[in-house]
């Protein structure tokens, strides 16, 4: 009977959980400060205090090892299942998170490529800008600068969670993003051989339907990497359009 009594004890028994957070920033703190950006201790210890109730000492000690052992730092609610044993979404994609910027760094950069083109950025952060390219765009244009750029700012952290957890599912790991190459434009009025003997012949309505679907479906992301107007965007999407064309007549 004392046995039981020990053992019930020492599962409800009070644990600090700002030790425990305190522990988890000593083991491994540059993974810490990348987990917990930009929240407060006193929000750290709240949520950690909710995740590590009803777990044991020794359930906790065996959390608390897989932080060792794998560098990592994951939050409140990562931590109760690797106390219970729950590896679920493991500590390899854990890393693999781990690796990209932050969403607060994430946004720093893409605000200095704005306005320095020169600037390095990478593939998750263009990708998350792409997502919201519209609500950037409209900045200049809006009666409240301030709190335009507040949603902005806002809507570009939150995709580019996303985006990172999308990048990792698929196993595409972070890089620098590379501007697409130049389109010559000149294949819009250039023609060929074929093209000169078939000027006469009207263009079919399936092949007039196909090259809008084509340039409609363009325009968006064409108008994001480029960084350029619509009608501008409509005209890339055509040089593509006609230079796939070309490149078919050429093959056949």
């Amino acid at each position: 009977m004392n046995s039981m009594v020990s053992n019930n004890q020492n599962a409800v028994e009070h644990i600090n959980s700002a030790k425990v957070v305190g522990i988890f920033k000593a083991i491994a703190p540059r993974s810490f400060e990348k987990t917990f950006e930009g929240i407060k201790t006193e929000q750290i210890n709240h949520a950690m205090k909710i995740c590590i109730d009803g777990l044991t000492r020794e359930q906790i000690d065996k959390g608390l090892c897989m932080v060792r052992d794998s560098g990592y730092c994951p939050d409140p609610a990562m931590f109760r299942k690797w106390c219970l044993g729950i590896q679920g979404f493991g500590t390899e994609q854990q890393r693999a998170v781990d690796s990209f910027k932050k969403k607060n760094a994430a946004l720093a950069n893409i605000i200095k490529w704005l306005s320095d083109r020169d600037v390095e950025i990478t593939n998750a952060e263009k990708e998350a800008y792409n997502r919201c390219y519209e609500m950037f765009s409209n900045l200049n244009y809006s009666n409240n600068y301030e709190r335009s750029s507040y949603y902005a700012y806002e809507a570009f952290k939150d995709n580019y969670v996303d985006v990172v957890n999308e990048f990792v599912e698929k196993g595409i790991t972070q890089t620098k993003w590379s501007k697409p190459p130049q389109i010559d434009l000149s294949v819009l009025y250039a023609k060929t051989g074929s093209e000169e003997k078939a000027e006469a012949t009207p263009m079919t309505k399936e092949d007039f339907d196909k090259r809008t679907a084509y340039v409609e479906s363009r325009i968006p992301q064409i108008m994001s990497d480029r960084n350029c107007d619509k009608s501008m965007a409509k005209l890339y999407a055509m040089a593509e359009y006609h230079s796939s064309r070309v490149e078919e007549r050429g093959a056949a």
